[in-house]
């Protein structure tokens, strides 16, 4: 990422779990120096009490007549953006860009809400963009270059970023990513609990499966090796790594049942969309 910097207020219109993390990646690397001001009835999270160059109003009604955001970030919940985004079309010009990480909402939804001269651009990212460890996936539909440009370098602050040529993708994209991360979560929580059933003290059950959860994530992250190789790196023949195996990848285990899963998250994000 460049050292671009913006120099006008980012607005971010919700500082739930994903606009924290959001915005705990944007602090940490000085992209949002022109200061974030967040709206949010529930009040800022504990984490950003106090910290300089953060504002918080619990609505939009409290900004100001003469704000100029360089961008208005939606965080807020797809259900709740029909009541949401009327408070923002006084922005909508070639001054502003608009963001919305929102499943299921397109730009279409966008544009008919905040009218045709609103610059929009749409994300999907998820929470490991609290620690810059995000990947987050970009659809820029007509902005112009430099709102491309600038959306970009806004989510590279908090990881990766993958570009998408068709904004169907993104449905597709909230389910494999966007819900990803709670997949994981899932796993190194069930991972604890069969541990304990099999005789290990809750502590310790603890420690070993969320260490080998995060140690195995950075694993395939640094292998040049694909995630099926390594599979096959650590599994000795007759072993105990097969004989689990045998179980997670019969005809009903892992593998269908994931793909179930991820098939109900990408038409729930339809569904939100409709």
């Amino acid at each position: 990422m460049s050292d671009m910097k913006l120099s006008r207020p980012l607005l971010l219109v919700g500082c739930g779990k994903m606009g924290s993390a959001m915005l705990s990646g944007w602090l940490e690397s000085g992209i949002a120096a022109g200061g974030v001001i967040a709206v949010e009835p529930m009040g800022m999270p504990p984490e950003f009490s106090g910290v300089a160059g953060v504002d918080v109003v619990a609505s939009a009604d409290e900004l100001t007549d003469d704000l100029d955001p360089e961008v208005v970030v939606f965080a807020v919940k797809p259900q709740q953006m029909d009541d949401v985004t009327p408070a923002y079309r006084r922005f909508a010009g070639c001054n502003t860009a608009f963001l919305s990480i929102a499943a299921g909402k397109n730009i279409a939804y966008f544009t008919a809400q905040l009218g045709d001269g609103a610059v929009i651009v749409r994300a999907m990212p998820n929470t490991p963009a609290a620690i810059g460890k995000g990947i987050t996936a970009l659809y820029n539909g007509d902005a112009p270059d430099h709102i491309a440009a600038l959306a970009s370098q806004l989510l590279s602050a908090i990881g990766e970023v993958v570009v998408l040529d068709d904004e169907s993708q993104m449905d597709a994209v909230t389910a494999v990513s966007g819900s990803g991360p709670a997949y994981v979560f899932l796993l190194a929580e069930v991972m604890t609990a069969a541990g304990i059933k099999v005789g290990l003290p809750p502590a310790l059950a603890k420690q070993l499966a969320e260490a080998t959860v995060s140690g195995a994530g950075a694993l395939v992250a640094e292998s040049d090796d694909p995630p099926s190789q390594l599979r096959v790196n650590v599994t000795s023949k007759g072993g105990t790594t097969a004989a689990a195996l045998a179980v997670l990848m019969a005809e009903d285990g892992m593998a269908p049942l994931l793909e179930k899963a991820i098939r109900a998250a990408r038409d729930r994000s339809v569904e939100l969309g409709g």
